[in-house]
């Protein structure tokens, strides 16, 4: 971008005799105006200019001297002392120069921007204001100060981003104020050679002034800073020449081929040298302006100078200066981006809808006469709705891709200015009133930095969100809101998107009365393929070293948030709010906040299950078991099996210690706190981020019926609450559906029941299998082995149950015939996870609390289809839970994981293979935005993810007594869990719509059952399934440290049972010889139900007083809710005075915004 010094505009000419003539008429005007002016000089007829207006932002920190630099610039009185600029103050300076190409004299009008570094930090709006439509920056730093010189490379990356058409000249101050200083000459240069930009020396002294006056000597002032403003006004210049293109080929092709031809070619009129800045060509136009006048004038562009073609014209080459032509391909970037072909109009949303192409003669061979109608009816459908579209106030242009089988159209949205504020006046969008400051709030991060420690997990993520009191937008206020004069800036993309979709959603394609309306039910009568807002950018970070700042927010998510390498940092939460909405959002916030929550529990449990694993030696029953020899002689556990001695059992009565022993009840008791404690925090968390993200308050607008409702209810009723006919479906006849459906559920929970015997029936049989096979490491594994394979299967059969019913679940949720999406959403949730849950839990409830419950004793055994009972295996019925446990829980997130990582590939090289081969000859070029987007997979939103989390919340709570190191794997997948998800989202989804929501909705409620749930089933499961209080009461009757325990435990066979022909042998039960209970038993028993309502009445009290002493709403949040709603009251009232400072000398109100204007 560089320009030599000289090569555009004459240096000394302002000494010539012609240039002094130009001072004299711009010189000593007044006592404090020299060369700066606020209206245009007037200049003698001899020595007429024309004039440029270009507007430079001065950038810099505090204290470099930039209001002292725009005064020299200006020529006024330089301030002696240093104060900071209070706001924006704007200064005109008029600068002569001749052009060494055309002799040409021209007045270049420098408006100067000077910004506060104050205001610029406190006031997010002001930076935009400085930087819109502006033309050059002058990046300002101290040659006395090392920190303003360190801090360009950022300051250069945060104002430029990506404005890469924008001037940047450095400019360095007070190099000539004291002997020594910070920056060096080597520094600078390096500098220039990293950077490419040029770097300028300003003196600090304002020159001598002349006596009894108060402003510097006009020349010496003029000559100090000449070098500066020529080279600013030569960057300027060469930088403006296509623009400038339009005007002069239309005056000389209006010479030459007449009026007509010349208004044909060019679709403008505007002065040759007069550029405005809301007068800027159409880019197409120039590439198309290229090729036509070159055919025109019978010329081609000729050679390269100064990086552009030059333009060979005929005539007076003194009086007319090079023509800089644009080419076509330069403008091709801009083209392929996310906005139209003129640059400028942003793509709001894009339509795709694919034609096949079929030779005519096979057309009217193969098509059936009435084939015709439903398609002719579907192009009149989107001819009307693509008519409504436009009327809305929407803008479109159209794009193709051709193959010779098939065509894809692109339909390209964009909504202007006034739609945007109409919408979000009606949408209740919120306007930010005044900025306030935008922290981390991440609580482990505040512990850590007041503990001095370092926080592994903090990462600074770049263009981070600002954050603002709000209020809800109104079109009569808006120039109360920041911002408002940024109109290309004011609505976020997200807003953008939800007022377009909305405007899609209600937009009628048929007959109003038979519901024909919005695009839901045109993507599902076939009519369009595909509808969705465009991703900002590729994801894939640059081949070329960039700053953060300059990523676009696609590829700030991927390289801060969905790579691998961030699995233990915080997700930047307000960059994905920003990018996919609250709902999202809200989503990834729990996960986070849910999987932060799990590492507590996660570390309790490891340290409960090294605990046992540490006092395994010192477990007396285990001791007695492997040190019995033959002295316990046990009973046949199945029908043909043989006795056996109890010490065969050794290696499992050890292992089943780790899962039962004191510090698993304990574990119990603290997992039913943490649920509820969990649960009670991020109630907190979800007010402060639904406050922080402006939807504390939101509540769902009156929904439209569903798409499919509308198509296929019998009749039309009269809303009650917007007064319009919409489709109805009588309650009478959907409640009778929904019973029948309710049928057809208990019918599926019957098959699980079914399926749990099956699996029964298989250990068993498996066991018998193992016992005869007369190999003793089969014989003595024969248990464990039909555990694992059992459970296996059982899970194999659990994940195939899951996609029968959930596609079945869908089915008769339709059926059903809900008439809003939330509702519809609400019932399939329901039947999902009533189905899910027996689906899940069943195995497990059964070998918790049924297995070895009816098992019998020795002569009268139960018996189910012919088989005995089956009893818990010699380890107990815990380590076999945990095996269950294990299994499932830890199977079903491997599947899953597996499932979510390749399947999204699996499905996008699908769509970019049926794409690649519509494009055909095409697939070398590179494809456009919308191309890329349309080959990403339609986003499946959040209800799979929701219920594989709530399914696992289920497991870590509800079993945990059994299972301590389920948050540890639960943790582990979440950590996988979470990048999984941000990959599907930035890198394989289409961008999804940005929908509104402040909680995650009917799943908190889910999650609330399933905690209480937990606190009963832990409590039966320590008392009827664990060894803890059996040997807790022996320990109080007959020996503390549990000597003679499995002895007392294990009764005698019957004497009926001995006397046919078998052998004297135990057996585990507290019965005496007769078969009967003993009294030991009933003391148990009464024990048993004794702690089971002492525990859960504990617990239950604790957990209530937990939520009676953390309120859901933090005290400091509540001040910020009040701070707000008094802002917003201050700012719709209508009295209210917008205070705005004006600086003396600033030309215009406008040109001066204090911050005072925005309290």
């Amino acid at each position: 971008m560089s320009v030599p010094p000289g090569s555009v505009i004459v240096p000394d000419w302002l000494k010539s005799p012609e240039g002094k003539e130009h001072l004299a008429a711009i010189l000593r005007k007044n006592k404090r105006k020299v060369f700066g002016l606020i209206e245009r000089p007037v200049l003698p007829p001899q020595v007429a200019s024309d004039t440029a207006s270009y507007k430079v932002f001065v950038s810099g920190k505090s204290g470099v001297g930039k209001t002292a630099l725009v005064a020299k610039l200006a020529g006024l009185e330089v301030p002696i002392a240093h104060h900071e600029t209070m706001g924006i103050q704007t200064t005109v300076v008029y600068w002569p120069a001749k052009l060494r190409d055309s002799g040409r004299a021209v007045i270049f009008r420098l408006q100067f921007w000077d910004c506060g570094e104050a205001a610029l930090r406190k006031f997010d709006h002001i930076l935009p204001a400085c930087r819109e439509k502006a033309d050059a920056i002058l990046f300002l730093f101290s040659f006395t100060d090392r920190s303003s010189f360190d801090d360009l490379p950022a300051q250069i990356s945060r104002i430029v981003g990506n404005a890469g058409s924008l001037i940047r000249i450095v400019v360095g101050t007070k190099f000539d104020q004291f002997m020594h200083a910070d920056v060096t000459e080597r520094d600078v240069a390096e500098f220039q050679r990293t950077w490419h930009l040029p770097v300028l020396r300003a003196q600090s002294a304002a020159g001598p002034r002349q006596a009894g006056r108060r402003t510097p000597d006009a020349g010496t002032g003029l000559w100090e800073v000449a070098p500066l403003l020529n080279r600013l006004a030569e960057h300027l210049w060469h930088q403006d020449q296509p623009r400038l293109l339009l005007p002069r080929l239309q005056s000389l092709l209006g010479s030459r081929q007449g009026p007509a031809l010349g208004a044909r070619c060019l679709a403008g009129d505007s002065s040759a040298m007069t550029r405005k800045k809301a007068e800027e060509p159409d880019p197409s136009l120039l590439g198309g302006l290229e090729r036509s006048c070159s055919r025109l004038l019978g010329g081609s562009p000729g050679a390269l100078q100064n990086g552009g073609p030059y333009a060979s014209l005929d005539g007076d080459e003194d009086d007319d200066d090079p023509i800089y032509i644009q080419d076509a391909g330069s403008f091709e970037p801009s083209a392929r981006g996310n906005y139209f072909r003129d640059g400028a109009t942003k793509i709001d949303f894009v339509l795709v809808w694919e034609e096949k192409l079929r030779p005519p003669k096979k057309r009217k061979a193969k098509q059936p006469p009435c084939e015709g109608r439903p398609r002719e009816r579907h192009e009149q459908w989107k001819r009307k709705f693509l008519k409504n579209l436009r009327g809305a106030g929407l803008l479109t242009e159209k794009e193709e891709t051709l193959s010779e089988r098939k065509t894809i159209h692109y339909l390209k949205l964009s909504a202007p200015w006034d739609v945007l504020v109409y919408y979000a006046e009606e949408l209740c969008l919120r306007a930010p009133l005044q900025a306030q400051p935008n922290p981390d709030c991440n609580s482990s991060d505040e512990v850590l930095r007041r503990l001095r420690v370092p926080n592994p997990m903090y990462q600074r993520v770049p263009n981070k969100p600002s954050d603002f009191y709000t209020c809800a937008f109104r079109k009569s206020k808006l120039d109360r809101f920041l911002g408002s004069d940024s109109r290309d800036t004011y609505f976020t993309h997200t807003q953008r998107h939800r007022i377009v979709y909305e405007i899609l959603a209600r937009t009628v394609y048929g007959k109003r009365k038979h519901a024909e309306v919005g695009i839901e039910r045109l993507l599902n009568e076939g009519i369009y393929t595909a509808a969705f807002p465009l991703h900002e950018g590729p994801f894939e970070m640059p081949e070329y070293e960039v700053l953060g700042e300059e990523l676009n927010p696609r590829q700030v998510l991927y390289h801060f948030w969905a790579q691998w390498r961030c699995w233990y940092q915080y997700q930047p939460l307000d960059h994905i709010r920003e990018y996919f909405g609250e709902k999202i959002a809200i989503y990834f916030a729990w996960l986070g906040f849910y999987t932060a929550w799990l590492l507590p529990a996660a570390t309790v449990g490891t340290f409960v299950f090294l605990a046992g694993l540490v006092t395994m030696g010192t477990n007396t029953p285990a001791q007695e078991i492997c040190e019995s020899g033959g002295q316990f002689l046990m009973c046949p556990l199945c029908d043909t099996c043989q006795t056996w001695n109890i010490s065969e059992i050794c290696p499992m009565a050890k292992v089943g210690y780790l899962f039962d022993h004191p510090g698993t009840v304990f574990f119990s008791v603290f997992m039913s706190f943490w649920a509820v404690t969990f649960l009670e925090y991020w109630k907190r968390t979800n007010a402060t981020l639904a406050h922080h993200w402006d939807c504390m308050d939101f509540q769902e607008e009156e929904e439209r019926p569903r798409p499919e409702f509308a198509a296929m209810a019998p009749q039309m009723e009269q809303n009650p609450v917007t007064g319009v006919k919409e489709p109805y479906f009588p309650e009478r006849a959907r409640l009778s559906r929904i019973l029948t459906g309710s049928m057809a559920i208990v019918i599926m929970l019957c098959v699980v029941m079914i399926f749990l015997v099956s699996v029964i029936m298989y250990r068993g049989i498996v066991s018998m299998m193992m016992y005869h096979t007369g190999n003793t490491i089969l014989m003595t594994q024969a248990g464990n082995i039909a555990n694992i394979s059992s459970t296996m299967v059982n899970l194999v059969l659990i994940l195939l149950m899951s996609q029968v019913y959930t596609s079945l679940a869908e089915k008769l949720t339709r059926w059903e015939m809900h008439r809003t999406q939330t509702l519809h959403e609400d019932a399939f949730t329901f039947k999902v996870f009533i189905f899910q849950f027996v689906n899940f839990y069943s195995s497990p409830f059964y070998v918790a609390f049924f297995k070895g419950r009816f098992v019998g004793y020795p002569g009268q055994y139960g018996k189910l289809l012919g088989m005995r009972n089956e009893d818990c295996g010699p380890g107990g019925c815990l380590i076999e839970l945990a095996q269950q446990l294990f299994i499932i829980m830890v199977g079903k997130q491997i599947v899953s994981n597996i499932q979510e990582f390749f399947i999204p590939k699996l499905k996008a090289w699908r769509q970019k293979r049926k794409l690649a081969r519509v494009r055909g000859s095409q697939i070398s070029q590179e494809p456009r935005r919308w191309e890329e987007d349309y080959e990403l997979i339609e986003c499946e939103g959040l209800f799979e993810e929701y219920l594989e989390m709530v399914l696992q919340f289920g497991f870590i709570t509800i079993f945990v007594a059994a299972f301590p190191l389920a948050p540890l794997f639960a943790l582990l997948n979440n950590w996988v869990e979470i990048r999984l998800d941000a990959q599907k989202f930035v890198c394989e989804y289409r961008r999804p719509v940005a929908y509104r929501a402040q909680d995650i909705g009917v799943w908190f409620f889910i999650l609330e059952v399933l905690a209480q749930i937990s606190v009963i089933i832990n409590a039966f499961l320590i008392a009827f399934t664990s060894d803890f209080l059996p040997r807790l009461l022996y320990q109080y009757e007959h020996d503390s440290q549990l000597h003679g325990y499995i002895n007392f435990t294990l009764a005698y066979a019957p004497q009926s049972y001995v006397a046919s022909n078998h052998t004297l042998c135990r057996y585990k039960a507290f019965r005496d010889t007769t078969g009967n209970y003993t009294l030991f038993y009933w003391k148990l028993l009464a024990i048993r139900l004794g702690f089971i309502i002492a525990f859960e009445h504990v617990v239950f009290f604790c957990l209530r007083l937990i939520d009676w002493l953390v309120p859901d709403v933090p005290e400091s949040l509540e001040v910020k809710i009040k701070r707000e709603r008094y802002l917003a009251k201050q700012a719709l009232a209508d009295n209210h005075d917008v205070l705005l400072t004006v600086s003396p000398d600033s030309p215009s109100p406008a040109s001066s915004l204090s911050p005072s204007s925005m309290t």
